[in-house]
């Protein structure tokens, strides 16, 4: 069955389309949280599966080592897996579990399309053993080559 990915706006409503007869249908989600996806059926017959996305920015799937510094100490860095990245945050898995505090700051340093990247971000949240963090700050050529990156 097809997926279709469908983005909530700024106010929260998203506009399911129907691939096979153009059909669109206005959801609003300001009173309630969306459901990850689930199955719609139109009028004209079709199914398909709807899942919805509340985020602002693409993100793509990774699997890049890094390493990352919760102190200014280099010697305490952990080895880290990135498995997504965006142009405003990045989900990372951590080798060992020392307590990840959400709005800790964080020093991320990668190698990007051979580009070596050093990010200070944010914890927003630690799920399932990986870490979603927004960044807080990088310099103008971090920027540009995950902007390249992305695109690509």
């Amino acid at each position: 069955m097809e997926t279709v990915k469908v983005y909530l706006d700024d106010t929260r409503n998203a506009s399911i389309v129907c691939g096979s007869c153009g059909k669109s249908k206005e959801v609003n989600f300001s009173e309630k949280e969306p459901p990850r996806s689930g199955v719609v059926k139109c009028g004209c017959g079709n199914s398909f599966v709807v899942s919805f996305e509340k985020r602002q920015n693409y993100r793509k799937q990774v699997e890049i080592w890094g390493v990352c510094f919760a102190s200014s100490d280099p010697s305490k860095g952990e080895p880290v897996k990135i498995l997504d990245i965006s142009s405003s945050g990045l989900k990372f898995q951590k080798t060992t579990d020392n307590g990840l505090q959400p709005n800790q700051k964080l020093k991320v340093v990668f190698k990007l399309r051979e580009q070596t990247l050093n990010l200070t971000v944010a914890v927003r949240h630690v799920r399932s053993g990986s870490v979603g963090a927004e960044i807080v700050d990088m310099d103008q050529h971090s920027r540009k080559i995950i902007g390249f990156f992305l695109m690509a």
